[in-house]
């Protein structure tokens, strides 16, 4: 026997219409996304980094101790009697797999570890943008599904309705129809649809994007929500690189200090950097960075000699500059020639001289 089949465009409408199922997918297939954030190195077996940040990014926290003389990365809920900071000091777990039903101290018995420097998770901003993109999709399902309605066709009677009936269901098959009442004119009226509509689709699908795009840029990731029909500059490609990277670095530091935290009480040698685009988007404001740091480095002093020699080649951009070592070789020169000039005038005179003292003598 042939195996039934379902009927595919219900069962994936719900993922249109049924606003449960499209929240759901939504979130589940961005945390799919951001499961890439971070990489680690060194963890342990028992606690997997797919695990770790699902806990993270679901429940905004979790409490790293020992159970049975192994690390585990445990969900729970923080709480107890706060500190002079307004901070909980308690973490009960329950976890059936490990037969756990405990309270412990956050202090003492673990590394508390949080998402973020507040303690949330990403399900509050997922979640808004889901809602909206949802909503938005479905409005944007109906908008298209009315543009197939080009034109309405209305008849007075049974009779005209049926002929106008014959002559869709044709014009649907392909074939020309051929109208043989003079009544139908004038029994069926035309109504055209409405123009706006295109403009209404177009508009819907901005809207769409831009939930979209604001979604990814909190979460760290440059996605473009400008709708221009022109080419994009640079400019305005880079312009949301500085809202990017906060949120991300805040989690970073976050992750980092608790690694440190549990290297040092658990002697264990766990890494953590960014991964995938959001490494790159970070090299990349680094570059930037440095390239404005150069930019406005202060130049070394220019000496009187260099400033003039530089103002003659810029003067006269055909005369050579001279190396070094051929300058001094030049003055040397000069001052030798100098030298020989004041040595052949002396001995001249020194002979003028002496002709002139003979002659007085006799």
């Amino acid at each position: 026997m042939k195996k039934k089949r379902e009927n595919i465009y219900s069962f994936y409408q719900k993922q249109v219409k049924d606003k449960d199922t499209a929240v759901s997918t939504i979130i589940d297939n961005t945390l799919a996304k951001t499961q890439a954030m971070f990489v680690y190195t060194g963890l342990p077996e028992t606690i997997p980094a797919t695990a770790l940040e699902r806990i993270l990014q679901t429940n905004g926290n979790c409490f790293i101790t020992e159970v049975n003389g192994a690390l585990y990365a445990l969900q729970g809920n923080a709480g107890g009697e706060l500190d002079p900071y307004d901070r909980p000091t308690i973490y009960t777990v329950a976890n059936p797999a490990l037969q756990l039903n405990r309270n412990y101290n956050l202090f003492a018995d673990g590394v508390y570890w949080e998402n973020d420097t507040n303690g949330n998770s990403l399900l509050p901003i997922i979640g808004k943008y889901a809602v909206l993109l949802t909503d938005g999709v479905i409005s944007l399902n109906t908008v298209t599904v009315l543009s197939r309605i080009t034109m309405l066709l209305s008849a007075s009677d049974d009779k005209t309705k049926q002929s106008a009936d014959e002559f869709v269901e044709k014009i649907l098959a392909g074939d020309f129809s051929v109208i043989g009442e003079n009544a139908f004119f004038k029994g069926v009226n035309l109504q055209h649809a409405p123009t706006a509509q295109t403009q209404q689709l177009t508009q819907l699908i901005e809207t769409i994007q831009y939930f979209k795009a604001s979604m990814l840029n909190e979460l760290g990731l440059n996605a473009n929500f400008n709708m221009k029909r022109e080419r994009l500059n640079l400019g305005e490609v880079s312009m949301n690189e500085d809202v990017l990277l906060p949120y991300v670095d805040n989690m970073l530091k976050c992750r980092q200090t608790a690694v440190e935290k549990i290297n040092e009480k658990y002697g264990t040698e766990i890494t953590v950097a960014l991964g995938s685009s959001w490494n790159l988007n970070h090299e990349n404001y680094e570059k930037q960075v440095a390239d404005v740091d150069t930019e406005n480095a202060p130049t070394a002093p220019v000496d009187d000699e260099q400033q003039e020699q530089q103002e003659q080649t810029e003067t006269d951009p055909d005369t050579p500059t001279p190396a070094p070592d051929e300058q001094t070789e030049t003055e040397k020169t000069v001052e030798t020639s100098e030298t020989s000039e004041t040595s052949e005038t002396s001995e001249t005179k020194e002979t003028d001289e002496t002709k002139d003292e003979k002659e007085n003598e006799v």
